[in-house]
This record gives structure tokens, C-alpha cells and sequence, in this order.
């Protein structure tokens, strides 16, 4: 019998990696590592306990099942990405070195029984979960758009619905922004939230999109935002509409 332990499961990739030098990369992984592992010390995470697996460019974690997501997850929330945000920003700021290059950071938090026993690491969904939403394109956006952030966090529909709206901490539910990711086949309700910065300006102006695809009538918006990706453009849709990425929109 398969046994399935609930656990968090957290995951970090760099912006632009690819286009940096082979000096600038070796550089931003040790830079993700850090970030990550003094943002833990910190809050006193025990960053030894977790299941690792990277990616040059990425980290993915699993965190034990105890204390228990009621005590992790609020904690990630809050205090964590908190310190990851100014973690990022040190290393930022380390301009002198020969082969510094900017850091931006997406991240992703999720929830859910997962094996960790898999010959060839974690199988199940909810291990490619995270990773989805990771490299989704609204969160991806919203490092386009928010281009003073160093950091841009999305969550899964579990993660909000059981540990955001339920209770006191930060950031506040009002402070996501619903999206909906469309991934490989795969189709996920989440939340985007970016420290600094109010996600709710990236509602995008009301111009038709230029195609056939434009509904004649477009339905109300709820204030969520939902993408697909057409000729590499990202198109937000409340309503199919097109996002403009305009900078003074910025939240300063």
C-alpha cells in the first residue's frame, strides 16, 4: 500500500536565467540558495529537513509533515517571504562583483498528500503542481510588469481557500489577485501576490482583442484574471482583453 503524507511543498525559479553567462549563473544559484536558506534561518525553518531537488535555475522543496501545514504555510506566508524579499534584495545590491547579475525570483507555494519514495522523484500531481504554477504566465507577467520587484509569489486554490481566508496574517486574501493558469493540458485556480505592489493594477485596459477570437458580447468580469498564450503575447480575459504592459502602471 501506497502511503500519501500531506506536506508543503515550496518551489523557486530565477527570471532569465538562460540569458545570462555561464560566470552570472553559477553566481545566481549560489545567490537562490542563500536567499533561500537565510530567509529559513530567520524564521527558524529547519531548511536541513527538506526533500530538495534543483534545477540550475530552480529549487523545489518539500517540507517535513510536522509541525503540520497550519503551522508552516502561515509562517512561508509571512514571515519567510518577508526576509526571502530582503534576502534577494542583498544580493542585489552587490553590484561590484565582477559577475553579478540581478536576481528576480518566482515562487510558488502548495499543499497535498505526496509520495516521496518515487524512483525517480516525487510522483503524483500534486508534486507538478507547484512547478506549473511557478512558470505560468501570470505570474510571469507579473514580474513584466512590476519591474522594481524582486519577488512574486503565486499559491494554489488549496493553499488560499484553507490557510489564507480562514484566519489573521499576511498577506490578507484582498491582497491576491485570482488567476487562472493553463498549463500543459493542465488548468489550475490560483493567486498572485507581489510584495510592494498592489496585483490588482494589473487589470488590463479595456481594448478589444484584434482577432476573431473577441466575443461578441464580452461577459461580466469578477476581477479575476484568466491567460492563454497565442503567438508568445499573454492575454488577460476578463472578457478576452488584451494586457498592455505599461510601466507607469507601477505601484511606486
Amino acid at each position: 500500500m501506497v502511503m500519501h503524507d500531506y506536506h508543503v511543498l515550496l518551489t523557486a525559479d530565477i527570471e532569465n536565467y538562460g540569458g545570462r553567462t555561464d560566470a552570472q549563473q553559477r553566481t545566481l544559484q549560489s545567490g537562490l540558495i542563500s536567499a533561500i536558506e537565510t530567509a529559513a534561518d530567520r524564521v527558524q525553518l529547519d531548511h536541513e529537513s527538506w526533500s530538495r531537488q534543483v534545477g540550475g535555475d530552480s529549487l523545489t522543496a518539500v517540507l517535513p509533515a510536522e509541525p503540520g501545514p497550519l503551522v508552516t504555510i502561515p509562517l512561508l506566508l509571512d514571515q519567510f517571504l518577508t526576509e526571502l524579499d530582503v534576502a534577494i534584495a542583498a544580493h542585489n545590491s552587490r553590484r561590484a562583483d565582477p559577475t553579478w547579475a540581478r536576481m528576480r525570483i518566482r515562487l510558488a507555494v502548495h499543499v497535498g498528500p505526496l509520495q516521496l519514495d518515487g524512483a525517480a522523484g516525487w510522483p503524483g500531481q500534486h508534486a507538478v503542481q507547484p512547478a506549473r504554477l511557478r512558470d505560468s504566465a501570470p505570474i510571469r507577467a507579473a514580474l513584466d510588469i512590476f519591474r522594481d520587484a524582486d519577488l512574486a509569489l503565486i499559491i494554489s486554490r488549496e493553499v488560499f481557500r484553507d490557510y489564507v481566508s480562514q484566519g489573521p496574517g499576511r498577506p490578507r486574501p484582498s491582497e491576491f489577485l485570482e488567476v487562472a493558469v493553463a498549463e500543459k493540458k493542465q488548468k489550475y485556480p490560483a493567486y498572485l501576490y507581489v510584495p510592494h505592489f498592489d496585483v490588482h493594477d494589473m487589470e488590463p485596459p479595456e481594448s478589444p482583442l484584434p482577432s476573431d477570437d473577441a466575443p461578441s458580447t464580452p461577459p461580466s468580469g469578477s476581477g479575476s484574471i484568466k491567460n492563454r498564450v497565442n503567438k508568445g503575447d499573454i492575454f488577460f480575459a476578463q472578457g478576452n482583453i488584451n494586457l498592455t504592459h505599461d510601466p507607469e502602471r507601477r505601484k511606486k
